[in-house]
């Protein structure tokens, strides 16, 4: 999806989308070593089920480096 690879194009911190709905599952993304998802510092691997919603959690106010 073309949304999802400017994502990945545009947000270094972000390492891979893999797309998974068609098979029953939900979008993964997988952030970048050393980056995590600031709601959860613990967590650099997390699914969701729109693109909406990795847009929103993986913008750079959403993630932190450590």
């Amino acid at each position: 999806m073309k949304t999802l690879n400017n994502l990945l194009a545009t947000r270094p911190w972000v390492a891979f989308i893999d797309d998974e709905r068609n098979e029953g599952n939900s979008i993964i993304v997988t952030l970048a070593e050393g980056w995590y998802f600031a709601d959860e510092t613990d967590c650099g691997v997390r699914g969701f089920d729109t693109v909406s919603e990795v847009k929103r959690d993986t913008s750079r106010n959403a993630v932190i480096q450590r």
